[in-house]
């Protein structure tokens, strides 16, 4: 009977410990998609969607825009570009080429902004430069500075993120090449809180309707708008809470590398700028959302940076469970890459009405 007793009680203590964890899960689960503090506005069709194309592998990257036409690049064939006229669904292949054939490369990112085009590696480092058309691409910059993330702005200057040797943490530069190249930092714009790397990690972002650039935090509900020179900074909040990036960061391993020890809190997945509007995705639910919609669709939340405001959300509906890894707005198109699927969209007025209309 004793012993029948003691195996009661330890049952009864493993059943209340799977409990509490069970709850626990769920709880943080739920913490990590709901924030019952702000409400999203769903207005009928902002976006509609025109088509999907097949691309036929998962492996392509925006790399550019021009009027009607969006460029795309792919990770795994670096050289290789795919022209997409949006409008009449006709495709190109183009083979880029180095004009230096013994080029050594780790990590080649290529950039369309006509008249020219870039091909960058931020770990060598270098940039190369050539003319939309003709497709060779020639040294350009090399040497001025390592890079983690790059976005060509015009024909002579190029944003990026790299690692301050002064500070060592994350900061925004320019790289400008007039008659010979030229570095500008400032250290102050990627505001430290925890390690100054990963708690700033974001999104670099330009707008193909106007001069101005931004900085789209992954972490916490910020972000930044700037002028091509990194000055006339607007820092503007989104919708959700969440101030503070909610990251646990690792020791050094021998290698002198450091990650993060858990799974980090995500509040802004991806962004894109056109016009007056910033567009970010984010899986974070507002009150009275529904969680099954992550199933079937991305949150995309729409902002009014010049009058600092929210403004509306839309749905992007995911293919055979792929979620949408990037999206653009081309005149009164939206493009969006969900697995090896090209999802064209048609903006609808008054929602996105009067993008190349910027105020200064």
């Amino acid at each position: 009977m004793i012993a029948n007793n003691i195996h009661i009680k330890l049952l009864g203590t493993i059943s209340l410990g799977i409990g509490l964890v069970v709850i626990l899960f769920l709880s943080s689960e739920k913490q990590l998609h709901q924030n019952n503090a702000f409400t999203r506005s769903y207005p009928p069709h902002p976006v509609i969607k025109l088509y999907d194309l097949d691309l036929g592998y998962n492996s392509y990257y925006i790399a550019g825009t021009d009027h009607n036409e969006i460029y795309l690049g792919n990770s795994t064939a670096p050289w290789h570009l795919l022209k997409v006229n949006i409008s009449s669904k006709d495709t190109l292949h183009i083979e880029l080429a180095p004009t230096n054939k013994q080029l050594r490369y780790r990590s080649l990112k290529v950039y369309v902004s006509p008249p020219f085009f870039f091909v960058m590696d931020g770990t060598m480092p270098f940039i190369l430069r050539g003319k939309v058309g003709e497709w060779k691409a020639r040294p350009w910059i090399e040497q001025t500075a390592y890079f983690n993330k790059a976005l060509p702005l015009d024909s002579t200057k190029i944003l990026i993120r790299t690692i301050s040797s002064t500070t060592h943490q994350s900061t925004l530069g320019i790289i400008e090449h007039f008659k010979s190249p030229n570095l500008i930092l400032d250290t102050s714009l990627l505001r430290q809180h925890i390690d100054g790397v990963f708690d700033v990690d974001g999104i670099l972002i330009k707008n193909g309707y106007g001069p101005e650039v931004g900085y789209v935090f992954f972490y916490k509900n910020q972000f930044m708008i700037m002028d091509s020179h990194l000055k006339n900074v607007s820092r503007q909040r989104t919708i959700d809470t969440v101030e503070q990036a909610q990251i646990r960061v690792g020791n050094q391993n021998k290698k002198g590398q450091i990650s993060m020890s858990a799974p980090p809190l995500t509040i802004n997945k991806f962004a894109c700028m056109a016009g007056r509007f910033v567009l970010i995705q984010s899986d974070r639910l507002g009150k009275n959302e529904n969680k099954a919609m992550l199933d079937q669709a991305s949150i995309i939340d729409v902002y009014n940076y010049k009058e600092g405001i929210y403004a509306f959300s839309f749905y992007l509906y995911h293919i055979a469970g792929h979620k949408p890894r990037a999206f653009e707005i081309i005149g009164n198109h939206m493009v969006a890459l969900v697995g090896d699927q090209l999802s064209i969209y048609r903006t609808i007025e008054p929602f996105f009405e009067n993008l190349n209309i910027i105020e200064h």
